[in-house]
């Protein structure tokens, strides 16, 4: 969501401050003032008619004093409209305590009339974004006074403006402020997002960080006086403070919890930490009556911030690389511009350019932005952490799944063999036990012993497939002296009709290709009807381009019925009518799996109610 929204929004930001830098340059270039100058007064006791025979010095169009006891007094020269009609004395940042206006008393000449606006006065007739007077010219050109006098920083930008270029910086700025704030709140929301799906701290840290800059930026440009009552029109002035002050320690904040998410170094945390207390020292001399003061030191904390955040920065040691660099990167970026943004404020540094007036404006954008960008990375980063998580949480479950498969599969092997080999162990039992056994007794005893051998390796077959020791050698051989081989040792090879045709050599592994052989064998003996025939046939065909040896045996099914095709090839497979017979239901699936190790085709029909099964072995 960051990735697509966020440069949408700077997009309209951009071209919103363009506007409103377009229209207030407008309403500059229709400034009717014609000259600036000023004076200080260290101990702010001079009155107008001492101020007005002092020496003044030329002055730009931006007064910046930092802050200080002394109280500024600005005389300028405004030219009358062409019109003859009034024009708007406008005064900004909104932000400062009181500035005093004396004009001409045109009934006294020699005299002066007295106004005062700023924020610890109600002013409700004043534009949103500007303190000011309307002003009606007392001839061609007209000097005023104007006394500056204020806890927070001196600085002070007044203009003279005709009333439609007035409307015009108010539209400027109006729109500047609406896309700030639209921003901000849009900034918020996704910090909001990003708390609410991935339970973030620093999320939350930066919402709150968000929540105070706008309420700062709120005070700062004077939109507080519409919602204050007149009659506590200062307490504007005392929010105004907390909020300046708020805004920078959720931001010290913010950065304790990034840094210390990221393993930054223990000294410049603890930096941090003295900064956020010095938040509280700075309550403690609001509450004693020492605003400017705690102003002054709020601004010092935030130049030493910008120096120190960003060599906090560089002692990053934890989180990926690409993502440690773009943070310290953006980091030096809000660095750089809190620094531009206070050393005029705190007096360190002249500036003539008006736009220092709206650095809080600028400095927030600019902040939101970075930590914007600062909580995508780290949400990036959550995010990845998650997913690996779950990744992680999906593979432990699949190591269980196939634990669970693996027990089960073990319970049912020792299933198989406690139910296969306790009958005949105890049927040899009772044969040895027998004074005389018969000598049908002692056949019986004979053939269960060979079924138990026979369980037994068919087991130790499985261990060596499932192990991956049946590796094929191949070498030459002949299906029909294989299946020789295997009669020669079957009790019950005269039952077994052998049909052939041409033969040839085939290459395949002798020993794999006698198992998979003997298997279908035997399970056509101990499944058929007792005393039916078994017909078999290997015989030399072609198919598909390829010459192939087909060996099939087919059977009359006895007691047990026909095999369920789609079971029949499973591990422990056996029919319901089956278990009179010892076995493991290991045989077929044994030969299916060495079909597939010999590049054999293994098939199973049912013909004429018959079971056949049939191999295609390569030629």
């Amino acid at each position: 969501m960051t990735g697509w929204c966020a440069p949408l929004y700077f997009k309209a930001l951009l071209i919103g401050l363009l506007l409103g830098l377009l229209l207030s340059a407008s309403a500059s270039a229709h400034d009717l003032v014609t000259s600036r100058a000023v004076l200080v007064d260290p101990d702010g006791d001079l009155d107008i008619e001492g101020a007005a025979a002092s020496e003044f010095k030329d002055a730009g169009s931006i007064l910046v004093g930092g802050f200080t006891d002394a109280a500024y007094w600005l005389r300028i020269t405004v030219r009358a409209p062409r019109d003859g009609g009034t024009f708007e004395l406008r005064i900004r940042p909104t932000f400062l305590d009181e500035v005093a206006l004396y004009e001409p008393d045109p009934a006294r000449p020699g005299a002066w009339l007295r106004r005062v606006t700023g924020d610890r006065h109600a002013n409700p007739g004043r534009p949103a974004t500007t303190l000011g007077f309307l002003m009606a010219p007392l001839r061609e050109e007209t000097t005023y006074y104007l006394r500056l006098k204020t806890t927070s920083s001196s600085l002070l930008v007044v203009d003279a403006l005709e009333p439609a270029a007035a409307r015009a910086d108010d539209v400027g700025r109006e729109l500047m402020h609406a896309i700030y704030l639209g921003v901000m709140l849009s900034m918020a929301v996704l910090a909001l997002l990003g708390f609410i799906n991935l339970r973030s701290r620093l999320a939350a840290v930066y919402l709150l960080y968000l929540a105070t800059q706008t309420a700062s930026f709120v005070g700062l440009n004077g939109y507080l006086a519409h919602f204050i009552p007149a009659a506590y029109a200062h307490w504007g002035d005392t929010i105004t403070s907390l909020l300046v002050m708020g805004s920078v320690a959720t931001g010290v904040l913010f950065y304790r919890h990034l840094f210390r998410d990221y393993a930054a170094s223990a000294l410049g945390l603890r930096v941090l930490d003295v900064f956020l207390l010095v938040f509280i020292a700075e309550l403690c001399l609001m509450g004693v009556g020492q605003t400017r003061l705690a102003l002054q030191i709020n601004g010092n904390v935030v130049l030493l911030l910008s120096a120190l955040a960003p060599v906090i920065a560089l002692s990053m040691r934890s989180g990926p690389e690409r993502e440690r660099r773009i943070i310290c990167g953006l980091v030096w970026l809000q660095a750089g511009a809190l620094a531009i943004m206070m050393m005029p404020l705190l007096g360190l540094l002249a500036s003539r350019v008006e736009w220092i007036v709206d650095a809080p404006l600028s400095q927030g954008v600019v902040a939101a932005a970075v930590m914007c960008a600062i909580l995508h990375q780290r949400t990036r980063g959550l995010v990845e952490a998650r997913r690996h998580a779950e990744m992680e949480m999906k593979m432990t479950h699949s190591l269980l799944d196939a634990e669970r498969k693996r027990a089960a599969e073990q319970a049912r092997f020792m299933d198989m063999l406690t139910h296969e080999l306790k009958t005949p162990i105890a049927a040899v039992k009772m044969v040895f036990q027998l004074p005389e056994a018969s000598d049908s007794a002692r056949r019986y005893a004979l053939t269960t012993l060979d079924d138990m051998d026979a369980v037994v390796e068919r087991c130790r077959q499985l261990d060596l497939l499932q192990q991956g020791r049946f590796t094929p050698r191949r070498e030459s051989c002949r299906v029909d002296a294989l299946l020789a081989e295997i009669l020669a040792s079957c009790p019950a090879s005269h039952r077994l009709r052998l049909a052939t045709g041409p033969l040839c050599d085939i290459e395949s592994d002798r020993h794999l290709l006698k198992i998979a052989i003997g298997n279908l064998v035997d399970n056509a003996l101990k499944y058929s009807a007792p005393g039916s025939d078994i017909d078999c046939h290997i015989e030399r065909c072609e198919g598909g381009g390829q010459a192939h040896i087909r060996f099939s045996i087919e059977n009359q099914p006895g007691a047990a019925g026909l095999p369920d095709p789609d079971k029949l090839f499973e591990k422990y497979y056996r029919s319901p009518h089956a278990h009179k017979h010892t076995g493991s239901g290991l045989g077929l699936y044994l030969v299916r799996h060495l079909a597939e190790l010999l590049d054999v085709r293994l098939s199973y029909d049912q013909v004429d109610q018959r079971a056949r099964f049939t191999l295609w072995i390569p030629a």
